[in-house]
C-alpha cells in the first residue's frame, strides 16, 4: 500500500472536520485542538485550502467554512454516483414511515462514510452525522459485502479483530442472511451502543487517542457478539441496531446502503420484517431509478 502524503491527510483531515460540522466556523485555534496538528501545518494547509475555494474564512471572525469549490464538487460527484443521489431521494418518506433515523452510507476501501441522513436523531440510538466515518470491519458492513466477489469477502474477514471459526461463521451467516432477505438485520448491544457513541464523537475530536483505543476495543468485543439477528421466525422480541439495504449500480455491484436506526428496544419479529421490507423496497427504487442493475445470485 502506498504511504499517505502527509500534507494530502491535513487536507483531508479539515475538510472531513469541517463536512461533520456543517452549520459551525471553526478558528485556527480551534482546528489545531480538534486534528493535533501543530499550528505551522494547520496555517499552511488552510492556505492552500482557501487559496483553491475549498475553504472559506469570515473575514470578521476568521473562522473557517466549507468553500464554494466543494459545492462544485459535491454537484459533479453525485452526477458520477446516481445510485446515492437516489437514495438522498428516498429516505426522508421512509425516515417519517419508519418514524426513525435513516441514513445512506457508502464505502471506501477499508470505511463507511454517511453521506446523507433524514429523520430526528432518536433516544434509542445514538445518532449519525453526514461525514462520519466508521471501519469497514466485521461484523460492520455486511450488507456491502453480501454481493461482492470472493476476493472482497475475504480481505473484509481478515479485517476481523475476531479470527476464530465461531466469528468467522457468524460473518459469513450475515452475508447469507443478507443475501437471502434482501435486507440486513443487526442486534443493539451495550458495546454497539457504545461504539456508535464513540464514532459520533470523533467526529468532534479526531485526534483523540482515548477515543480511537476505545473504537478498536470495542470493535474487538462486537466481534465476539451474536451482531447479525438470525432467527426472525421465533417469537422473540429484538433489540435492533440496524437495518440496512443494499442500492446497486449499473454493474451489479453495491453503491450505497438506505440503513434505519434509533428502533425502540422489544421489537416483534413481524414488525422488523415489515420494516426490513419497506427499507428494501425504497432502495430497489433508488437502484431502478438510478439504471442500477440487480445481481443475478
Amino acid at each position: 500500500m502506498a504511504r499517505p502524503a502527509p500534507a494530502a491527510s491535513r487536507a483531508i483531515q479539515i475538510l472531513d472536520l469541517l463536512v461533520t460540522h456543517p452549520t459551525e466556523r471553526f478558528t485556527l485555534t480551534e482546528l489545531v485542538r480538534r486534528t493535533g496538528m501543530s499550528l505551522g501545518s494547520a496555517h499552511a494547509t488552510l492556505a492552500v485550502l482557501e487559496g483553491s475555494g475549498h475553504v472559506s474564512r469570515n473575514a470578521t471572525t476568521r473562522a473557517y467554512s466549507l468553500g464554494p469549490a466543494l459545492v462544485v464538487a459535491g454537484v459533479v460527484a453525485l452526477e458520477h454516483h446516481p445510485a446515492i443521489d437516489a437514495a438522498r431521494q428516498v429516505i426522508e418518506p421512509l425516515a417519517t414511515e419508519l418514524g426513525v433515523e435513516v441514513v445512506v452510507s457508502a464505502r471506501t476501501v477499508d470505511e463507511i462514510i454517511f453521506v446523507a441522513r433524514a429523520g430526528e436523531h432518536s433516544a434509542f440510538g445514538p445518532g449519525v452525522r453526514e461525514g462520519e466515518r466508521v471501519p469497514l470491519v466485521p461484523p460492520l458492513g455486511a450488507v456491502f459485502l453480501a454481493w461482492a466477489g470472493e476476493l472482497e469477502v475475504e480481505q473484509w474477514l481478515s479485517r476481523s479483530p475476531d479470527s476464530n471459526s465461531a466469528a468467522l461463521e457468524r460473518n459469513e451467516a450475515a452475508l447469507e442472511l443478507a443475501r437471502t432477505r434482501g435486507f440486513a438485520v443487526t442486534a443493539g448491544s451495550d458495546a454497539q451502543r457504545q461504539l456508535g457513541e464513540r464514532t459520533y464523537s470523533l467526529s468532534d475530536s479526531p485526534s483523540n487517542t482515548e477515543l480511537r483505543n476505545d473504537v478498536t476495543e470495542l470493535f474487538a468485543v462486537l466481534a465476539t457478539e451474536n451482531y447479525p439477528v438470525v432467527d426472525l421466525e421465533s417469537n422473540r422480541r429484538f433489540d435492533v441496531s440496524t437495518i440496512a439495504a443494499p442500492v446497486f449500480g449499473a454493474d451489479g455491484e453495491v453503491i450505497a446502503a438506505i440503513s434505519a436506526t434509533g428502533f425502540p428496544p422489544g421489537l416483534d419479529a413481524e414488525t422488523v420484517i415489515d420494516a426490513g421490507t419497506k427499507i428494501r423496497d425504497a432502495a430497489a427504487i433508488a437502484t431502478r431509478s438510478s439504471r442500477g442493475r440487480f445481481p443475478t445470485n
